[in-house]
């Protein structure tokens, strides 16, 4: 344990040497904020975490199924305590209390009187219109307006009536039938709400009046459809040879008679909220000792109750006990999360120790574990299938930023946590690593925009055959298990969709490459390339000559083939501003070092390294591109200008450093891969007879060459991997160099008509 434990001191406490002199200072302060902030963002997720796991919950008994065998000890109940309530029988219980609450009406004898004494103040409004004995529209137009003032519809017909009734003295008989029938109508009551609408309890209601409050049944009450059908059939009653009368009243007493039973809705509501939190949460009581489960029994859902209440009253009870003991266990719930995050730490400090070193990748790393965790604690608060709980977008995600061995320790990880928020359930776990690995074999290698589809079906297949064999296992009926299909295709399905947008948001928020973005930069018509093509035609071609050799090479060993390729394309684009000094554009051997000191020329060309940063910084060119073309010489001598100093001075007086590029060496796979791929290409140029032999001999003497002058040193290559590069760049070069076939005559077909005339008078033809 102690030698773990130093090794991964001596993982973060590991410094790169210094580029700059003096700045080793510089070097362990960036050191030391590095780890501070490491140290903080790991505290700050295991805390975070910690405080979504359920609280006031014991672990006890939640991996309990019904109707496996319980093989564990007897269990006794160590006091008395409740049978709680399952949430869907409280839930039932909760509802059946609303359905027993009666619908709560005030009578109001204030509408009653107010109703009548406007239908009073109507007549006696009548009386006082002057009649004449003939027709007059005077008359007609102040009954319409009084009418109006009342909201009563009004017609010829009914100004007729009301004019007959005035002229014949006939209208106080009219008021005192109108009146009468009012006092009926009142009396029996007007509900506020269609009968219809109104949900009641074997039809009664709860009425409420100044004096007494009772249960009366609905069908004794008019609600206002049944008014209008009542009043037409008094005022016929009442009127059998007069419709026109019966038409007056009618439109009359419609527009005065209003509801006097009045809905009360929050007295109704504060009688439900009363009656809901009348409901029990319990249904029963265990007695102390009683025996709530013995060994080898098959466990039933009264059990699983019964242990349900008594992990929960065991909680309460310690819960309530002190500060003390609160405290104790929010500690052992953050020590808890902490082990299982320690994992992945671990697992990153052995074998991805710069991910550690990258503030950028913690925290893309922590945001996509707080996003998983978030997603899943809010599924468990609302109570929704744990099948819902997309553990599959970390999976995905983590392995499209980074590779799939991250990935696939970042699932169990996230898999251990999410079983830990549902109380220690860790059948979730089960089925949540074996969908998230089914994820990360989806994306480990994208090269086309079809991976979300790919994704999604292949995740939505593994979802079903988890939950299928998890479920037929535990017993569960055919319904239930479809019901669960269902919940894992629509996880399946909208898991890729957010990991595919998060992918896009993150990789330009935290300026990280991914194989979709080396996708975009690899083609070939992008402004830099085509700029490259045009001004350094012969730089263009040995560019994609070196991106052949490092994609097959990168192959070979197991590193990133795409991201090889690529970062192959860009390494010289800081030979686009003076091209003529590179000796692939150079044309008709017009060499311009010629004019130039061994030192001027070695100036050029290393300043081909640092315009070639800033392009790609202008370009915005993510950073693991950025390093190929800083590290693709690393710190190798310029022999052929250093011996022509040589030539001109004594050994004393040059500085070597001079003659060397300014690094830093390459410090990942690919990078080295590059640095080695450009100087073969480079250099299998320059044989005259490219036969097996030379070009086996010209590769295995660059690469040892590179390995003596130790450019590889900070490059994570092993000597095996060494070979297998040797191997494939022997293949592809040899592919390359192939021999063909000599046609008859062909020199003599490729030899130009000048030539040939000179070549035909110097033989005497």
């Amino acid at each position: 344990m102690k030698s773990i434990f130093d090794k991964m001191l001596k993982i973060f406490k590991r410094e790169s040497k210094p580029k700059l002199k003096n700045g080793n200072s510089n070097n362990e302060k960036a050191a030391k904020t590095n780890n501070l902030w490491l140290i903080s963002i790991f505290l700050i997720l295991v805390i975070l975490t910690t405080l979504m796991l359920p609280h006031n919950k014991s672990y006890k008994y939640t991996s309990l199924k019904e109707g496996e065998v319980y093989i564990g000890e007897e269990i006794i109940a160590p006091f008395n305590f409740a049978i709680n309530k399952s949430d869907d029988e409280y839930k039932n219980d909760l509802r059946r209390a609303e359905d027993e609450v009666f619908q709560v009406f005030t009578r109001s004898d204030s509408i009653s009187r107010y109703q009548l004494t406007l239908l009073k103040t109507l007549f006696d409004s009548l009386l006082l219109i002057p009649i004449p004995e003939n027709q007059s529209t005077t008359t007609a137009r102040e009954l319409t307006g009084l009418l109006q003032l009342y909201h009563i519809k009004s017609s010829d017909e009914i100004i007729n009536n009301l004019t007959a009734e005035i002229r014949n003295k006939t209208i106080n008989e009219f008021m005192d039938q109108l009146t009468g029938i009012a006092n009926e109508v009142i009396s029996v009551g007007i509900l506020s709400k269609e009968k219809d609408e109104i949900k009641t309890v074997d039809d009664m209601i709860l009425v409420i009046t100044n004096i007494e409050e009772s249960h009366e049944n609905i069908s004794s009450y008019y609600d206002q459809t049944q008014l209008e059908s009542v009043l037409v059939e008094k005022l016929r009653l009442s009127n059998e040879n007069s419709e026109l009368r019966t038409k007056a009243g009618y439109e009359i007493l419609k527009a005065l008679l209003k509801p006097n039973v009045i809905f009360d809705a929050e007295e109704t509501k504060r009688r439900i909220t009363e009656a809901k939190n009348n409901v029990p949460l319990a249904k029963g009581t265990v007695l102390a000792n009683e025996r709530i489960i013995d060994k080898y029994e098959r466990i039933t859902k009264s059990h699983i109750t019964k242990l349900n209440s008594l992990a929960i009253e065991l909680a309460e009870r310690e819960s309530g006990k002190n500060f003390f003991v609160s405290l104790i266990r929010f500690l052992s719930r953050l020590i808890f999360i902490g082990m299982i995050l320690a994992i992945f730490v671990v697992f990153l400090a052995f074998n991805r120790p710069k991910i550690l070193k990258n503030t950028k990748h913690v925290i893309l790393i922590s945001l996509i574990f707080l996003i998983v965790i978030f997603l899943a604690f809010n599924i468990n608060r609302f109570n929704l299938s744990p099948y819902l709980i997309p553990v599959t977008i970390g999976a995905m995600l983590l392995t499209i930023f980074f590779d799939n061995r991250i990935g696939f320790v970042g699932t169990i990880v996230l898999a251990l946590i999410i079983g830990s928020l549902r109380g220690n359930e860790f059948n979730i776990s089960l089925i949540s690593i074996f969908t998230g690995i089914v994820a990360v074999i989806s994306v480990h290698k994208i090269r086309t925009r079809n991976w979300v589809v790919n994704s999604i079906l292949l995740i939505v297949a593994s979802y079903i055959i988890s939950i299928t064999i998890l479920e037929v296992l535990h017993y569960t009926p055919f319904r239930a298990i479809s019901r669960y299909w269902m919940y894992g295709v629509m996880n399946g399905f909208l898991a890729p969709l957010f990991a595919y947008g998060l992918q896009v948001i993150f990789e330009n928020i935290f300026d990280i490459v991914t194989d979709m973005r080396l996708l975009e930069l690899s083609d070939l018509n992008s402004r830099i390339l085509r700029k490259l093509a045009i001004r350094a035609p012969g730089t263009y071609h040995h560019s994609l000559m070196v991106g052949n050799l490092a994609e097959a090479a990168a192959e070979a060993i197991g590193a990133k083939a795409l991201l090889s390729r690529v970062g192959s394309y860009y390494h010289d684009i800081g030979k686009i501003e003076k091209p003529e000094y590179f000796i692939e554009n150079q044309i008709k051997s017009r060499n311009p070092h010629e004019k130039l000191s061994p030192s001027m020329s070695c100036l050029i060309l290393t300043n081909h390294v640092r315009k070639g940063l800033e392009i790609a910084k202008e370009e915005k060119l993510p950073k693991e591109i950025r390093d190929f073309i800083a590290e693709h010489h690393g710190t190798n001598m310029m022999s052929y200008f250093y011996q022509k100093a040589e030539e001109k001075v004594s050994v004393e007086e040059i500085d070597e450093s001079n003659f060397r590029y300014p690094g830093p060496k390459p410090s990942t796979k690919e990078t080295g891969i590059v640095m080695l791929a450009d100087a073969i290409e480079a250099a299998s140029r320059t044989l005259k007879e490219p036969s097996a032999s030379r070009i086996r001999g010209m590769v295995k003497a660059i690469v040892q060459d590179r390995f003596k002058e130790s450019e590889l040193d900070e490059c994570p290559l092993t000597l095996r991997e060494l070979t297998k590069i040797t191997d494939s760049f022997e293949t592809v070069l040899l592919g390359t160099f192939h021999a063909r076939i000599e046609y008859p005559d062909q020199d003599e077909k490729l030899t130009p008509l000048k030539e040939k005339k000179t070549k035909e008078k110097n033989i005497g033809i």
